[in-house]
């Protein structure tokens, strides 16, 4: 079922950090947000999970407000995974990423298991199950969180810069995850700063600027050198084959 937003409007005091922002998300794509610092990409992501709650416009599960979804029917159909996710009480890896199937009840019970499991392989994190997430990197306790919500198994999975902590061989590693995750008919939605990742893996770039929708298409569109001078205001071009492009910027 789609994940839309019809002319949402979230403001911040005086500010609005969107404006009349309607976008249909489709299962099945791999979606990148997009935009400048304070372009309105995290709250753009928090509103989707239903954690934001928008002055003007709504948010659609399928047919269904979001809103008036029961919360343990809504976290299991919607995984969010925040920029600063927050580790409240020291624990083992394993336990704390069982903790995503809270939603489903059944962590202890052969799908809850077999989902752990397949959640802390995905995320390369067997061999640290039995670690304390404090003894870990911050990229390791990256890893763990979305760890956490693959294991909820979730039919979008919303992430707020989850690449943002990982080094490159990990960020490749999760972008062919997420792939995967979509080419299963799953949503996956992310907010990523890395313009040649948007570029050369998803399927779909939404650009913001000042709360608006500047540009929403496949990336080499959304991401041309107009939208590039008109939103992030540089002189760039992209070079290479299609999926191995790379951005230059003229000086």
């Amino acid at each position: 079922m789609e994940l839309s937003t019809r002319v949402v409007t979230v403001m911040r005091g005086d500010h609005a950090a969107l404006s009349q922002v309607s976008l249909a998300l489709k299962p099945g794509e791999l979606v990148a947000i997009c935009g400048p610092n304070g372009a309105g990409k995290s709250t753009l992501l928090s509103a989707l999970s239903g954690l934001e709650m928008p002055e003007l416009g709504a948010v659609f599960l399928g047919k269904d407000l979001l809103q008036m979804i029961a919360p343990r029917e809504r976290a299991m159909q919607i995984g969010y995974l925040p920029q600063t996710g927050e580790i409240a009480w020291d624990m083992a890896v394993a336990r704390l990423v069982s903790l995503g199937r809270l939603p489903q009840g059944d962590s202890e019970r052969a799908n809850g298991l077999a989902a752990i499991e397949n959640a802390l392989a995905t995320c390369d994190l067997t061999a640290f199950t039995e670690r304390s997430v404090s003894s870990l990197s911050g990229g390791e306790r990256a890893r763990v969180l979305l760890a956490r919500v693959l294991a909820g198994e979730p039919r979008w999975l919303l992430a707020d810069e989850p690449l943002a902590a990982l080094d490159l061989a990990h960020q490749l590693r999760l972008l062919r995850v997420l792939r995967g995750v979509a080419d299963e008919g799953r949503g996956v939605v992310l907010v990523l700063h890395d313009l040649a990742l948007a570029m050369n893996h998803t399927d779909r770039v939404i650009v913001l600027h000042d709360g608006h929708v500047a540009a929403d298409g496949k990336p080499e569109h959304a991401l041309s050198s107009k939208v590039l001078a008109d939103v992030w205001g540089v002189d760039a071009r992209w070079i290479g084959e299609p999926d191995q492009r790379a951005l230059t910027i003229r000086r």
